[in-house]
């Protein structure tokens, strides 16, 4: 387990420290970055979704219980995100960083490696039920907000390569996956271990390319946005998560990992959406180090309180 969840957490911090290092030293400039997402999201991506869907059990109640509270969930945090928005001095991409990043949580990284140090394999699976709707989510709601409230006009060198059109080609992933399931047409046996790599080198190659435009930039200039977040993230969602587990009245270790992943800190990924659509970087940069940091002592705290 210790071995598991260190080598998860090593692909985790290694490949957003090695794309970092990599910009360092010049050979993975913002052009090579996009060009390696382009990669991702045409051909590894859709496999990896399509082999995904294409094994869901989608008669079991139970795989659309997790996937639809992760959902409901993450898009209760745009309510207080967008008034805060509609209130305060934010420009137009500012304001978009600020939605994405209320609305992606690290459901999967940071979330689902906790739960599975501290309820098992069991708990690992209910989180991978739980983050289903992410991947969707994010190449369609996630991208529509950012090219809401983005400039594309002056976007990055990264967001001119990433042309609108390349969104449709993990979805369209999902939906041949979710056709060959419908149709039950069997999976071969070797898909599964194609998947063992794919999710792994994708992973990797993905945090390259972020780590690769991450900026390691004082969150202080972005205090208040931050102080905002941090109450969506660690005070609103959790509360949402536990009226909706009173009224469904789930209980013991699927309570649990739920609010766990209801208590997570700003994804990863939305720090590529302000290469892709000219959002405001630093602010998206900002939110994601503060909550992280702000996430160690806090989930010290909740782990103590779901003990009881």
């Amino acid at each position: 387990m210790v071995l598991r969840l260190s080598l998860s957490l090593g692909l985790f911090i290694g490949s957003l420290a090695a794309g970092w290092w990599f910009h360092r030293r010049g050979w993975l400039n913002e052009l090579r970055a996009s060009q390696l997402v382009r990669i991702i999201v045409q051909v590894s991506s859709p496999i990896v979704l399509c082999a995904l869907f294409w094994q869901m059990d989608l008669r079991d109640l139970e795989t659309w219980l997790l996937p639809l509270l992760g959902l409901v969930i993450s898009l209760a945090a745009l309510i207080p995100a967008y008034f805060y928005c509609r209130h305060s001095p934010l420009s137009s991409p500012q304001s978009g960083s600020f939605l994405t990043c209320a609305l992606f949580s690290n459901v999967g990284y940071l979330g689902a490696f906790v739960a599975f140090a501290l309820y098992g394999e069991l708990a690992y699976g209910w989180c991978m039920l739980y983050l289903l709707f992410f991947t969707p989510c994010f190449y369609t709601l996630g991208f529509w907000i950012a090219a809401r409230y983005g400039h594309p006009q002056s976007a990055s060198k990264m967001g001119i390569a990433f042309k609108d059109q390349l969104r449709l080609y993990p979805f369209l992933g999902m939906l041949a996956g979710f056709g060959l399931n419908l149709a039950n047409v069997p999976r071969p046996a070797g898909v599964e271990g194609l998947n063992h790599l794919l999710i792994p080198l994708n992973t990797a190659l993905y945090l390259v390319a972020i780590g690769s435009q991450i900026l390691f930039e004082s969150p202080l200039p972005w205090r208040h946005p931050c102080l905002t977040m941090s109450a969506i993230k660690f005070i609103y969602s959790p509360m949402v998560a536990y009226v909706l587990l009173r009224l469904l009245n789930v209980s013991g270790p699927m309570r649990s990992v739920i609010l766990l992943e209801a208590s997570m800190p700003v994804a990863v990924s939305p720090l590529v959406l302000p290469l892709l659509f000219g959002l405001d970087r630093s602010m998206a940069n900002a939110l994601w180090l503060w909550t992280t940091v702000l996430s160690i002592p806090y989930l010290l705290l909740l782990i103590r309180f779901l003990e009881k």
